[in-house]
């Protein structure tokens, strides 16, 4: 495992017997970094192992339904390692009490602000008690503070960055330990992409069918690992590969670049650039043509049959194609009063109905309709310079109606 995955917050200063792991976002037993760093404080301290599972529950019971599904069998197969495994959705007085009886503590890194601030709580636990700290990164292929030290302007400035390391971070795991529910569930879908999908992926982009990959729940909830996905299709050689990878490495790790250094990631005014937020200030009192709320989209009550259609994806399914998601949030800016009601909105919707919603990924989707990782196109009503999208394009590019015949059938099934 290469060090640079591990920061050494705080060494131990007690005399406690047993190494904690602290489970919050690589939930598996597969390359994880993380639970191997604290098998390596177990064999060189030859003290117990504990594991706690920390997630906090989501608005949306699908979603809590999926997370609980994948670690259901985790103190099975955590049983050759350890008898003691805790499951936590919330900070209180017993898991204060587990961390401050340890000797050092493992912890995955946490990108989003929720989880940074629980990782605060953890660091003044171990400064108050003397637990030793680690914090590990085993998310991305190569860690965020390694790739840059800033927040970057686009793929372009930070691809370079991580390309050019991914043979010194290519540092498998393996284990003898089965697996959680969640990693049998990933794997599969990740084979099934390779053998069907994988050769189509360049076509990926359209809405009609159905060449995307489907892991970014798995990835969400950390039950697989970007270098094991990497490590399954990287033999596979072509255009279709190379742009699957760029889109698992170079794009996914620019959204935890943007989320892990801008704080105000989820907040309108910390979104995007200057140039955005002029031109959306030059358009702020353009006319409308039509006003839509948050009930009428959950209800699929607009005039465009493509944007219901992918609601209805969204709310019955807790997915959007990815072209989809694009277009849809540039629907909601058009059809709302201001940027920042339309950012709210598409965040909240965001953040609820999808399965992979509430992460770096979905913060700087929604982001990228608002001018970030973008540059400022032609002049236009409403958008200003920002990126425009119509149903004419649709039209044009796609068999859009057959997307719409699709979801019509997943939904009423």
């Amino acid at each position: 495992m290469n060090v640079d995955r591990i920061q050494i917050v705080r060494d131990a200063d007690n005399k406690n017997d047993y190494i904690l792991y602290l489970m919050c976002t690589s939930f598996r037993l597969h390359n994880n970094h993380s639970l191997e760093h604290a098998l390596e404080f177990v064999h060189a301290t030859k003290k117990d192992l504990r594991v706690v599972l920390y997630r906090e529950p989501e608005e949306n019971e699908r979603n809590n339904e999926f997370f609980r599904h994948g670690v259901e069998n985790a103190e099975e197969v955590l049983a050759p390692i350890t008898n003691h495994v805790y499951r936590f959705d919330a900070w209180n007085e017993e898991l204060e009490e587990v961390i401050a009886n340890a000797y050092h503590v493992v912890k995955d890194r946490g990108y989003l602000n929720a989880e940074k601030a629980f990782e605060r709580k953890v660091h003044a636990l171990s400064d108050e008690y003397d637990v030793g700290l680690s914090i590990v990164e085993s998310d991305v292929f190569v860690p965020v503070r390694i790739a840059s030290q800033k927040e970057e302007y686009a793929a372009s400035t930070i691809r370079k960055k991580i390309m050019s390391r991914l043979e010194e971070f290519h540092d498998p795991v393996n284990t003898t330990l089965e697996w959680f529910r969640g990693e049998e569930d990933a794997l599969g879908v990740l084979q099934d992409f390779i053998l069907e999908k994988l050769d189509h992926y360049v076509d990926r982009n359209d809405p009609s069918k159905d060449y995307t990959s489907g892991l970014s729940p798995y990835l969400k909830y950390g039950f697989i690992s970007p270098l094991t996905i990497h490590d399954e299709v990287v033999y596979f050689e072509g255009e279709s590969t190379e742009s699957f990878i760029e889109e698992l490495i170079v794009r996914r790790e620019l959204a935890y670049n943007f989320i892990y250094y801008n704080d105000k990631y989820d907040q309108f005014d910390g979104i995007t650039y200057d140039w955005a937020y002029k031109t959306m200030n030059q358009h702020l009192m353009d006319e409308r043509e039509h006003l839509y709320t948050k009930d009428d989209y959950i209800n699929f009550r607009t005039h465009d049959p493509y944007f219901n259609a992918a609601m209805k994806e969204m709310v019955h399914l807790g997915k959007m194609h990815g072209y989809m998601r694009m277009y849809w949030a540039k629907k909601i800016i058009e059809w709302s009063r201001t940027y920042k009601e339309a950012y709210e909105t598409a965040i909240t919707l965001n953040n609820y109905y999808f399965l992979d919603g509430n992460t770096p990924n979905g913060y700087t989707g929604v982001a990228w309709c608002f001018g970030k990782h973008d540059r400022a196109w032609p002049e236009r009503p409403i958008f200003g310079k920002l990126r425009y999208m119509n149903a004419n394009g649709l039209k044009r590019k796609f068999d859009i109606e057959e997307y719409v015949k699709k979801i019509e059938r997943l939904v009423n099934q």
